[in-house]
């Protein structure tokens, strides 16, 4: 899961720095596969080996979410720093896909490994 996150930083600087539309449209579905379909598509099926299997449903399904809501905000963020700064939404942008693809990165890099390991419950109810 690293390998799409990793291709998908200079996919960014590819695409968002061009003024040629092929490369604009052919860059963004690239980047796309990697990051959007690559990447992000393994997200609720990663999150659930990372918790303790008491919690893991909820506990998933509360970061999923909380990602999301706090996604939302990238919109108006990214329009603040194009409008305020003269950037064009070029540039803010390309800031967001490298902070979101290094985060992604690094915490894959930094989270527990889980295959092979046999997922036993702490509290046992029955």
């Amino acid at each position: 899961m690293i390998i799409p996150g990793l291709l998908g930083i200079p996919v960014a600087f590819f695409y968002m720095l061009s003024t040629n539309y092929w490369i604009i449209v052919i860059g963004y579905v690239v980047q796309g596969a990697l990051l959007g379909g690559g990447a992000g598509a393994q997200v609720p099926s990663y999150m659930n080996e990372r918790f303790p299997t008491e919690v893991r449903a909820t506990a998933a399904a509360f970061c999923y979410h909380i990602g999301t809501i706090l996604g939302g905000l990238v919109p108006p963020v990214v329009t603040y720093f194009a409008l305020t700064y003269d950037l064009g939404f070029s540039i803010p942008m390309l800031i967001g896909c490298l902070i979101g693809g290094g985060s992604w990165c690094l915490a894959l890099y930094l989270g527990p490994e889980t295959k092979g390991k046999e997922m036993v419950p702490d509290l046992v109810l029955a």
